[in-house]
């Protein structure tokens, strides 16, 4: 009876770590939840001392991942329960760690530091999963954000689950109050270091200085690239007439007209830097230079920098060029830069990666395209060439635009740069180098599908710029000493 009792309780607490774990990340996140979880399922492996709740703790991790990301990420529903699969192996590591340690305070930062290296192995694999860590939650907490000015997002990553393992280590010691005082003040003290950069970084480190207007522009490009039968079959395959090109061209002609012309409003209305958003200058091969000079034209007219993003196709090649190309006040081609992290499925050409920054009159600029913000190694480019306001042009899809804007926001923070993040169908953001939203505007929502803000022209130095994932590989060093010092110690000994 009492086995039976136990059982049950046991059941509800599964089911309670499975919802407090999905609504935790993904489209249903709800911040706090993502500090709890791991305190839940550490608490199951007291709770139940066998192997199975190892494979319990992997489920609810598979599962929860294919609820949390599935329709977010865009992946094919059998290779996203792959995915999911393959990770939740990854991340029941530290919990089984945990279960076969002693237990010991500096178990407590092995757990943390195992944690760490698996996210930071995730990105390494595919940069864009990287984009799905704990520590993207808690973007809003803009005192904690401060850190990763320093650590990257892995030192969240590490306070998350070192908090987690301190609350459950700390219960079981309860009544050792003089044994766990001493490490209650280790962890005490760096959380309040923590808050206190946070605070000075937040409040004090930076000069605002003056801002510039900037506006992000789009037309409804989507619909003809999948919907239009002239457009998506001179784009996307190589069964198409030649009275599919020559509609083909009149369409995205039209579309470039609107795009130039809300271009002009925006100028008019005060706009000194302006952009098309990701794919909106959609164009055959043989029209790009026809396009290229009327931008030209445009931003040496109204006396802009103006940024447009292009989608070129050459008729039967499949891989197709996504770039940015940057015009000055005096109408002159400053830059020319190609997407390099391109989307899961995404014919188009791989672009170097090498950042494209120009100076302006408000500081100096670099675009990077949608998914390119996923990757750290790039990005960081930013932060070492002084960048003060990173461009993104964006495409995405309603179910993902939270996260992608997510990790726009932090990178932003990563390196010192004020982000404009633009969008096809989802939504556009506006924020500073510490992370504050400045203005956004959602694709759905919007009659004119515009943003438009005053962004400041000062970024800031950050330390991460230059020293990279030194934090992850601190964390690894602090394992390989765990595991292998212990192990040398008894061989002498022999």
């Amino acid at each position: 009876m009492k086995k039976t009792l136990e059982n049950k309780r046991f059941s509800v607490f599964v089911i309670l770590s499975f919802l407090v774990y999905i609504m935790s990340n993904g489209e249903w996140c709800i911040p706090i939840f993502a500090w709890i979880y791991p305190i839940l399922f550490l608490c199951m492996i007291y709770l139940n001392r066998t192997r199975k709740v190892y494979l319990i703790i992997s489920s609810i991790y598979a599962i929860g991942f294919i609820v949390q990301f599935w329709r977010a990420i865009g992946m094919d529903i059998k290779i996203c329960i792959i995915v999911a699969i393959l990770l939740s192996f990854l991340k029941v590591l530290p919990y089984i760690y945990w279960s076969k340690s002693k237990m010991r305070f500096q178990d407590t930062v092995i757990f943390a530091s195992i944690m760490v290296s698996i996210e930071y192995i995730m990105y390494l694999v595919y940069p864009i999963l990287g984009g799905l860590s704990d520590a993207y939650t808690q973007y809003q907490n803009l005192y904690l954000l401060q850190i990763v000015t320093v650590t990257g997002i892995y030192g969240i990553t590490f306070l998350m689950y070192w908090t987690a393992v301190m609350a459950v280590w700390i219960w079981n010691n309860r009544s050792k109050k003089r044994y766990i005082g001493k490490y209650i003040i280790v962890y005490g003290s760096v959380i309040g270091l923590v808050f206190v950069y946070g605070v000075v970084m937040f409040h004090f480190a930076g000069n605002s200085g003056k801002s510039v207007t900037i506006a992000g522009v789009t037309v409804p490009i989507s619909e003809l690239l999948y919907n239009d039968e002239d457009v998506y079959s001179t784009f996307y395959t190589n069964t198409f007439t030649d009275e599919n090109i020559t509609n083909a061209r009149s369409k995205l002609s039209s579309a470039a007209d609107e795009l130039l012309l809300k271009t002009e409003l925006e100028a008019q209305a005060g706009a000194k830097i302006v952009f098309w958003s990701e794919l909106n200058g959609a164009v055959l091969k043989q029209d790009e230079d026809m396009l290229l000079q009327q931008a030209s034209d445009m931003a040496k007219q109204e006396e802009i920098y103006l940024i447009v993003s292009l989608l070129v196709k050459t008729p039967y090649v499949d891989l197709k060029e996504n770039k940015t190309v940057a015009f000055n006040p005096q109408g002159e081609l400053i830059s020319e830069y190609f997407k390099h992290g391109r989307s899961i499925g995404e014919l188009c050409q791989k672009g170097d990666g090498v950042l494209k920054s120009f100076d302006t009159d408000y500081g100096r600029v670099a675009p990077f395209i949608c998914s390119d913000m996923a990757f750290l190694s790039k990005i960081q480019q930013a932060g070492k060439d002084n960048v003060d306001i990173l461009i993104v042009p964006a495409s995405d899809w309603k179910e993902m635009t939270l996260l992608a804007s997510k990790t726009a926001i932090v990178r932003g923070v990563e390196n010192g740069s004020n982000i404009v993040r633009h969008t096809n169908k989802g939504m556009s953001i506006v924020s500073d180098y510490k992370g504050s939203v400045l203005a956004q505007t959602d694709y759905f929502q919007s009659d004119t599908k515009t943003l438009s803000a005053q962004v400041i022209t000062k970024g800031r130095f950050t330390l991460y710029s230059y020293i990279g994932n030194l934090f992850v590989y601190l964390c690894n060093l602090y394992l390989l000493g765990s595991f292998i010092l212990p192990k040398m110690k008894r061989l002498i000994k022999r």
